[in-house]
């Protein structure tokens, strides 16, 4: 149904991840998932209320899909990231691979204006063909954290780091 590299990335290990997560941040009952592509189809929890925004609407389309056949409540957000933020409120807003493909400037205004007291960003820490980055950290968003005096722990896997920040 749904292209299996596009959604088999964290399968592996998606529950102990967001076990992980969820210990740092409390386990929310609303979601609001910024540039989220398939992500939420491989989501594992079926009762958090999930706001899928998104600019492909190809991919709106069968994360809507998939949240009407398992039957979870969300909604699905046509935006670009370049233009707006959704005003959207939720316990966690997740900003997953996407930061690096927005101007500097640009990821101030989503970290600040995102309605939520928690925020998990994610960078890839391999490149496209798999091999380790020589520098997987993002020192230059950890700085605009420390600017706008937001706390944050990092969490690592092998292909991704996890920025859970608290505003």
């Amino acid at each position: 149904m749904f292209p299996k590299e596009a959604i088999k990335e964290r399968t592996e290990f998606n529950k102990e991840l967001y076990e992980k997560l969820f210990q740092k941040t409390g386990k929310p009952k609303k979601i609001l998932d910024l540039g989220c592509g398939l992500h939420p189809i491989t989501f594992p929890y079926t009762n958090i209320y999930y706001i899928a925004a998104d600019i492909n609407q190809d991919s709106l389309r069968k994360v809507n899909k998939h949240f009407k056949k398992n039957k979870i409540k969300g909604e699905i957000l046509n935006i670009d990231l370049n233009k707006e933020i959704p005003k959207s409120k939720a316990d966690i807003t997740f900003l997953f691979k996407i930061l690096d493909q927005l101007p500097r400037k640009r990821v101030v205004e989503v970290i600040s204006n995102a309605a939520s007291k928690c925020i998990i960003a994610s960078f890839p820490t391999r490149t496209i063909t798999g091999k380790r980055m020589n520098k997987p950290r993002r020192i230059w968003f950890e700085n605009i954290l420390k600017k706008l005096r937001y706390s944050y722990e990092i969490v690592r896997y092998f292909n991704e780091i996890f920025y859970v920040i608290k505003k």
